[in-house]
């Protein structure tokens, strides 16, 4: 093998809990101007994603489901750039998007961020976009500092959703039915903690709000959980969805845009999820990936956001199905893992 060639070797899902590594060769001499090649060091888990893809839950649209692959938490190491690369050298390390693979190529406009050179901690730096689908959430809800906001679900990302809000000066109640989740939402900045199941959770959190809160955020994927929110959004709020609602379970025995919530309330329904990645000037488009990415990065570097706090465990890449087994059995306070590709 010869230096400009490498072997990449990819993790990819070829059924329900099958996990099997493809290798490929990459010939660094073929790089297109505007591309360039990166050798991952870590790949964090996105649980929600990844998880759903292992155990074989419904896609989310029409789609051929198997094989795909997985991923796309990325920090890894530039090792080659294309004539036209200006904003990475050999030797940068770089946040991306690409799937648990050992290395890739991919195109400059790609890459999420620069990581800085005396950034010591590339574990803590790899949760970087699973707190971004929160920061989309609150972008998405008009959040602004002072407002009440719940979160319900207090896996991953709930917890990164709630720590974000916290951070940035909401008045912030998670709902969760793990107490493990629970004590975690307190040390994240919750202001009130409570059961999902708990009686009196909703009357006590529209009574403290007085009348309901400001922004629902929910990232659960259970009709019991957006009855809850529609339960708990004041007149005229605003209920962010990261979750899934209904994906893996039957019809609901209730209307979910039952009028007495809903039309009654006025409230808006937002999806999240989306960010434009495109290089444009802040006038054009001020929120774009990379501008998101590149704060909440220095966020987490200057360790204003808990990014070790949300990584249960950090493996060899080669444990990864063990690893999903884990994440997939639910099992109390377990939240993600990382994948160690050195």
């Amino acid at each position: 093998m010869t230096d400009h060639l490498v072997t990449s070797r990819i993790i990819e899902l070829d059924k329900p809990r099958n996990i099997v590594v493809r290798e490929e060769t990459l010939d660094l001499t073929r790089l297109k101007p505007s591309e360039l090649a990166g050798r991952t060091i870590y790949s964090a888990v996105s649980p929600g994603t990844e998880i759903a893809a292992y155990v074989g839950d419904p896609p989310l649209r029409p789609m051929k489901v198997y094989p795909r692959v997985v991923g796309y938490c990325n920090v890894a190491e530039v090792i080659g750039v294309g004539a036209d690369v200006t904003d990475y050298k050999v030797g940068d390390r770089i946040l991306n998007f690409q799937s648990h693979r050992s290395n890739f190529i991919c195109s400059e406009q790609s890459v999420a961020a620069l990581i800085p050179q005396d950034c010591r901690d590339l574990v803590a730096v790899s949760t970087t976009y699973l707190f971004h689908l929160g920061y989309n959430a609150l972008l998405k809800g008009n959040f602004r500092p002072g407002m009440s906001v719940a979160v319900i679900g207090l896996g991953t990302l709930g917890l990164t959703t709630l720590a974000l809000a916290s951070s940035f000066g909401g008045v912030v109640y998670a709902l969760s039915d793990q107490k493990e989740s629970l004590d975690k939402a307190v040390k994240f900045g919750a202001e009130s903690v409570y059961l999902k199941s708990g009686t009196g959770s909703v009357d006590d959190i529209r009574r403290q709000t007085e009348g309901g809160v400001d922004l629902v955020i929910t990232t659960s994927g259970r009709w019991d959980d957006w009855l809850l929110a529609l339960r708990l959004a004041r007149k005229e709020g605003c209920i962010c969805v990261i979750g899934f609602p209904g994906r893996t379970e039957p019809i609901p025995g209730f209307n979910p845009l039952d009028s007495s919530y809903f039309y009654d309330s006025q409230l808006k329904i937002v999806s999240c999820g989306y960010t434009p990645h495109l290089d444009v000037p802040p006038y054009d488009i001020r929120f774009t990936m990379k501008r998101n990415c590149s704060f909440l990065l220095k966020q987490v570097i200057r360790g204003k956001l808990p990014a070790l706090e949300i990584v249960s465990k950090v493996v060899p890449w080669r444990e990864i199905q063990g690893l999903y087994d884990t994440m997939a059995s639910h099992e109390p306070g377990f939240l993600t893992g990382v994948l160690d590709w050195t």
